[in-house]
């Protein structure tokens, strides 16, 4: 679901921000990702890359949506209710496998 651009999105308080990353941040890793705490910027974002590529990854905030908190992502797309962390987590890693096989086919061809 984006958000147009010119959308205002009402944001957590920094605490509530952090906890519910946190528990996002517990279930990337369980599953293999690799995760950074961005706390001590002003928006707290979770950082998510693939294991082998670190330089590919996913930049996840805490966003107000319909009925409640969202994690949404780098491209403004609300991923999923902070409830349910299960379903956040298949969208973050389905958008991750996207780009790594995106840059796996790029690199193993001659670039065109």
């Amino acid at each position: 679901m984006p958000i147009p651009p010119d959308a205002l999105v009402a944001l957590p308080r920094p605490f509530t921000a952090r906890r519910r990353l946190n528990r996002l941040a517990r279930a990337l890793r369980r599953r293999g990702w690799k995760v950074e705490r961005r706390y001590a910027e002003t928006l707290p974002l979770l950082r998510v890359h693939f294991p082998d590529m670190w330089g590919l990854g996913e930049s996840v905030t805490v966003a107000g949506g319909a009925g409640g908190w969202w994690y949404r992502s780098s491209t403004g797309e609300l991923l999923a209710p902070c409830a349910d962390v299960d379903l956040a987590v298949l969208r973050v890693m389905t958008a991750l496998d996207r780009w790594v096989s995106a840059a796996g086919s790029f690199w193993g061809t001659d670039g065109s």
